[in-house]
């Protein structure tokens, strides 16, 4: 049982490095988030499904959790992003802008071009801008 646990706590530990070192690494565009811009994208909310009740989503966006529930990474991420089929680019939103970073330079890692929208869904919602829900 002990031998479980450090595996599993092995593979987070391996998985929150490679993260760091992704995030160092990528050369993603980062954008100050505002409802003009919206349009221009291919909106992916990577928030938890929890935040998407709270607050509603970005119209049109497509939500896909960086996280579980749980705090794990969901580690079907870059697949379910590699299976978007858009006309226009793709934009990474979260709360804050902080794990939208994160996902957006795992995602710039395995070569999939995309915007972080700094500020997040607290920076559009102090904009006024109304929520699907």
């Amino acid at each position: 049982m002990k031998l479980q646990k450090r595996k599993i706590n092995d593979k987070k530990i391996l998985l929150s490095l490679m993260l760091c070192a992704s995030f160092v690494l990528a050369e993603v565009k980062n954008i100050d988030i505002n409802a003009d811009i919206l349009e221009n994208y291919q909106v992916i909310d990577v928030r938890k499904p929890s935040e998407w009740v709270q607050t509603g989503t970005i119209k049109n966006a497509i939500k896909i959790s960086f996280y579980n529930e749980d705090g794990s990474i969901n580690k079907n991420f870059v697949e379910e992003i590699k299976k978007i089929s858009s006309k226009k680019p793709i934009a990474i939103v979260c709360r804050s802008g902080a794990r939208s970073a994160k996902a957006s330079a795992l995602l710039d890692q395995n070569d999939i071009e995309v915007t972080n929208l700094k500020g997040g869904m607290n920076a559009l919602l102090s904009q006024g801008y109304e929520t699907s829900k």
